[in-house]
């Protein structure tokens, strides 16, 4: 009678556990990706040209069904085509350079008219409404433009409110940069709303964005936190993962934003 290698069981027995481990860690990377590049992606709030919608150290989630499903890297349609609305906060590919991407918002739509008269906002023809909400201190460690500014509630045609802000007359900036802009059709015109402290639209070498180039729409700030100041030189995903961990365990964590978590993207800033 034959007798049963032992070792040879145990080693099999244990090598299963092994196989079945890596195998679920392969299908959770896998979804995990899909759902960043088909769903729902996170982006890190790096400049302050979004103040006061958003702050440097936000994290906001990017839908990316907004405007149709497309193949991650090209931009090329899959299903489902839809155009971004007139006050949409975007995240896209920066057309003088893909390889970064910018967030900002849709002020001009395909076939527009936008130009800048006396610092202030002309969409075909008609004054952008606004409201003068008094001034906007920066605090000591919020970088993104002088230390006091002058904040507004701007209302676009279709009636979306948010804030923007807006240097003194005695400060040059992207808001003396008068137009006209044309928006070409299948495409869209960006500004950032801290207006004289974006690079935007106003200043790009191709100021129209492309429908390929945009990723998702902005729906929700998931994280904010202030961090100690550090060079920030673009990074992969995983890379800034890291690198943000790494400044975690060594306590440059200054401190974490828990009002602004969970508020929505868009409208009215705090």
């Amino acid at each position: 009678m034959a007798k049963t290698d032992e070792k040879g069981v145990d080693g099999v027995a244990a090598a299963k556990p092994r196989f079945e481990t890596l195998r679920a860690v392969f299908w959770a990377a896998l979804i995990a990706l899909a759902i960043r590049s088909f769903v729902v992606e996170p982006f890190k709030i790096p400049s302050g040209s979004m103040i006061p919608t958003l702050l440097i150290g936000d994290y906001v989630l990017v839908n990316k069904f907004s405007y149709g499903v497309r193949v991650p890297i090209t931009g090329t349609l899959l299903f489902g085509e839809r155009s971004p609305a007139r006050g949409d906060v975007v995240v896209f590919r920066w057309p003088d350079d893909p390889s970064q991407d910018y967030i900002k918002r849709v002020i001009g739509l395909p076939g527009d008219r936008i130009q800048i008269s006396d610092r202030r906002l002309w969409l075909n023809g008609q004054l952008v409404d606004r409201i003068d909400e008094g001034e906007y201190v920066f605090a000591a460690r919020e970088p993104g433009g002088p230390g006091v500014m002058e904040r507004y509630l701007e209302r676009n045609p279709e009636g979306l409110e948010y804030n923007v802000l807006q240097a003194n007359s005695g400060i040059a900036g992207p808001a003396d940069r008068r137009g006209p802009w044309l928006v070409p059709e299948g495409r869209y015109f960006m500004m950032g709303d801290n207006r004289d402290n974006s690079r935007d639209s106003r200043l790009w070498e191709n100021p129209f964005v492309s429908p390929e180039q945009i990723k998702g729409k902005a729906f929700m700030i998931h994280w904010s936190w202030v961090v100690a100041s550090a060079e920030q030189a673009p990074r992969s995903f995983i890379g800034d993962l890291f690198f943000t961990l790494w400044r975690v365990v060594t306590f440059q964590v200054e401190e974490i934003r828990w009002g602004r978590i969970g508020h929505s993207v868009g409208g009215r800033a705090d």
